[in-house]
């Protein structure tokens, strides 16, 4: 029975996310159809435990119910052993943290711990703009073309990491974009980063990325504070880094996003 009910509770946590659009929180909206398949065997593992619940002793102990790799009953184990609790708690933790703990979206602590990247190359050896320039494909054109960069969910990881790649072509083009705020110390100088996650698959391999703007602290954005900031794109020079910085022109606070992860 209790085998039954946990089955039955993993089926009936997953349709609970889906049905709420809290799954996407979790997990890559392209792998959706994953957790929709793992409901149904979870449903389907349910129905067939449920029949057993009504099988008596004698039947358990009967060796033409045994299956083709032996019989349960073999080991002489019975009852609820410490083994069996263990497992059995452990099986349920998700259940629990999932019904009983509010959910947290990633902000500027889990960026801090895991690293905030926003500088993707290594310049040191692209000082021939000719050669740079034979690297760049069509969507970097098209980049370059646009009188305004405007990051959404849709484009974000793209312009993100070819920004930080090439910062020194997109020097003055005006740049409009929505993150939260953190404050990242490396090497003794402190950056102020616009920041989002990017989830590849789930939020276990969620990883950081942003943009530094200018005078971050200056201006009294908080950290973990949700902002709209429009601005220009320039350059800074760190060791045999580029990084593209933001010179802010007019910023206002939002409301943290209902979805706030970006999706590759």
């Amino acid at each position: 029975m209790i085998k039954a009910f946990v089955l039955l509770l993993f089926a009936v946590f997953i349709f609970i996310l889906h049905e709420s659009g809290e799954i996407t929180r979790f997990i890559n909206p392209d792998y959706l159809y994953f957790s929709q398949i793992a409901s149904v065997i979870f449903l389907f593992l349910f129905f067939v435990q449920v029949p057993r619940m009504f099988t008596t002793s004698q039947d358990e102990h009967d060796h033409s119910e045994c299956g083709p790799w032996g019989c349960n009953h073999d080991s002489g184990e019975g009852g609820f052993s410490l083994r069996t609790i263990f497992a059995y708690g452990l099986i349920t933790i998700p259940l629990l943290s999932g019904f009983l703990l509010p959910y947290k979206d990633f902000g500027a602590e889990e960026a801090l711990k895991r690293g905030v990247s926003y500088s993707t190359h290594d310049h040191g050896h692209l000082e021939d703009h000719k050669l740079i320039k034979t690297k760049m494909d069509h969507r970097v054109q098209e980049m370059l073309n646009q009188p305004v960069l405007y990051f959404d969910n849709d484009n974000f990881a793209r312009y993100i990491s070819i920004v930080t790649t090439y910062p020194e072509f997109f020097i003055g083009k005006p740049i409009e974009l929505e993150g939260f705020i953190l404050e990242d110390d490396v090497h003794s100088k402190n950056h102020t980063v616009i920041t989002r996650f990017l989830v590849t698959h789930c939020v276990a391999d969620a990883h950081a990325t942003g943009l530094v703007i200018e005078s971050g602290d200056s201006l009294g954005i908080q950290e973990n504070t949700w902002i709209r900031v429009k601005g220009e794109l320039n350059v800074r020079k760190d060791n045999r880094n580029l990084i593209a910085i933001i010179n802010v022109s007019n910023w206002e606070e939002i409301q943290p996003p209902i979805d706030p992860y970006v999706y590759p």
